[in-house]
């Protein structure tokens, strides 16, 4: 039993690698174009320090339960990509009056996401909630098709180029957001579910 643990170890260190560098990737997207560049680089890379540390304590935690680590490290990852999708829209408010409630709403988003995640992960795990199930994917392509509108119409007004590419990662960031949540739930918790 312990050999097969040991052999899915470096397994577990190679996803941990491509949760890194994903993050690493959008960390220098999140920091760009704008003015401040390396202000917003530090504030990144500091926030994804603290990820990583949290995601190697859960390494050391659950190294003998692959299924756990690897529910927790989805999660961090899906966490990670909503916090670097949504910090360009944020950082573009950031000289401007609606910083602050842009920046509240954002982190109050995040926090119904963690209220809900029960509620979100029934969807998943709960044969009777197929319904709700189907529309996942399909919110998700909504998002798509109305973040590539909005990035063709602000395309032709008088208003930063990059404003609606930022409003469509801000729009697939939220998604990711209630998307990460059930992930954090144990499978103690996902078999109550399955149940309810």
């Amino acid at each position: 039993m312990i050999a097969k643990n040991n052999e899915t170890e470096p397994v577990a260190e190679k996803r941990l690698g491509f949760t890194i560098g994903l993050h690493l990737f959008l960390i220098v997207g999140a920091s760009m174009p704008e003015d401040g560049f390396f202000f917003w680089l530090a504030i990144n890379l500091s926030v994804e320090a603290l990820l990583v540390f949290r995601v190697l304590t859960m390494w050391n935690r659950y190294k003998h339960d692959t299924k756990r680590y690897y529910s927790i490290q989805a999660y961090w990852m899906l966490i990670g990509f909503s916090i670097y999708t949504t910090m360009p829209f944020v950082r573009m408010s950031y000289v401007t009056p609606a910083f602050w409630p842009v920046l509240i709403g954002t982190l109050l988003l995040f926090l119904l996401g963690h209220l809900l995640k029960e509620r979100i992960g029934k969807i998943f795990v709960n044969p009777r909630k197929i319904k709700q199930l189907v529309m996942w994917p399909t919110a998700l392509a909504g998002i798509i098709i109305i973040g590539i509108a909005i990035m063709a119409v602000l395309r032709f007004q008088s208003v930063d180029e990059n404003v609606g590419l930022a409003v469509f990662l801000y729009m697939l960031g939220v998604f990711s957001i209630f998307t990460a949540t059930p992930f954090s739930l144990t499978e103690e918790v996902f078999e109550k579910l399955k149940a309810e």
